[in-house]
């Protein structure tokens, strides 16, 4: 069994370069389509009824160009061997089911506006198959790989809602102690997967693998170091957007009974506010940033690819170099193997 579990967590980087180049770019595709997806979900979550009304054509034109972007995956894959065959159809599996779940809450949405802050069962019970998704698709990655600890970050970001909340509860009435400790772990392991961009070898034979194609003029415009910079800058939006969300469960957590007077009572509201007010651009920043990300490693590989524009972008991109997150994680120091 272990022998087993070993072979499929390395096999990627054991197959020739045009093989693995085949793999990474179908499963590119994929993450594209999931990042747009979720560019979908949050203007749904964040805009009002009338902002909706007025982009429904594009959405729905979107909405199209995923499904495109999914089946040129899966086109491009049936060139490809048998060795990737596991994680591909994992990833194209769970993306079929996350379009459908984000066409279904988009078809939804304008049936009723849900301004109650409470946790409803269908999207816990989506944040668990998500996890499931994560779960499986680590089992084919090499347990230093720095997408092995992207992926188990966001099962800790998960957990802290699907442990934390039932059905009808809010972000008072939940057990956010723990909320907080299971993002504390997502950070953990966003550091570990910053540090693992330029510790691991993957990188380099991923470039490697996606550059086969790619015309030598072209060469420095993606080198390798703008290949790495770009996965820096998306894992420090997710760490941002972490961080955030552990000020709002730490807030959220801050014991309060009948005692409490409604001054202090009012601050913690309007500390929440605040928080939540942030909220929205730190998902759009991350967003973006897994978008150019993104597109970055399809032109890499020499694929044409449509600069699709968000729907949902955020205010000031360029502010996640400047900020706190990615000042923390670019000075970590460097960690001893023992």
């Amino acid at each position: 069994m272990y022998t087993i579990l070993l072979t499929e967590r390395n096999i990627l980087f054991t197959e020739p370069p045009t093989n693995l180049n085949n793999y990474l770019v179908s499963n590119t595709y994929l993450e594209y389509a999931a990042f747009l997806l979720s560019d979908i979900e949050y203007f749904m979550l964040y805009t009002d009824i009338p902002t909706k009304a007025s982009k429904f054509s594009q959405i729905e034109k979107r909405f199209q160009e995923i499904q495109n972007l999914i089946l040129k995956s899966r086109d491009h894959y049936l060139s490809s061997n048998t060795a990737f065959h596991k994680p591909f159809k994992l990833h194209f599996e769970y993306l079929n089911w996350f379009y459908d779940v984000t066409i279904k809450e988009f078809n939804e949405t304008f049936k009723f506006q849900d301004e109650s802050g409470t946790f409803e069962q269908d999207m816990l019970d989506v944040i668990k198959t998500s996890i499931k998704f994560y779960d499986a698709f680590q089992a084919c990655l090499p347990m230093d790989h720095n997408e092995f600890f992207l992926y188990e970050s966001a099962k800790f970001s998960s957990l802290a809602f699907t442990d934390c909340f039932t059905a009808g509860e809010n972000i008072l009435s939940g057990d956010t102690k723990l909320s907080m400790e299971y993002t504390e772990s997502a950070l953990d392991m966003l550091e570990r997967a910053y540090q693992a961009v330029d510790k691991d070898s993957y990188r380099r034979q991923e470039y490697d693998a996606l550059t086969i194609t790619l015309n030598p003029r072209y060469q420095k415009q993606f080198s390798f170091k703008h290949y790495q910079d770009l996965h820096k800058i998306y894992i420090a939006s997710c760490y941002q957007e972490n961080v955030l969300m552990k000020q709002l469960f730490l807030v959220s957590s801050l014991n309060m009974d009948e005692s409490t007077s409604e001054e202090t009572l009012d601050k913690i509201g309007e500390t929440i506010e605040l928080i939540s007010d942030k909220m929205p651009d730190f998902v759009a920043t991350r967003n973006e940033s897994a978008l150019l990300m993104i597109r970055s490693k399809l032109i890499t590989s020499g694929q044409e690819i449509d600069d699709l524009e968000m729907l949902f972008p955020p205010k000031e991109f360029s502010t996640i170099l400047k900020s706190n997150s990615y000042n923390y994680l670019d000075n970590l120091p460097v960690k001893v193997n023992h």
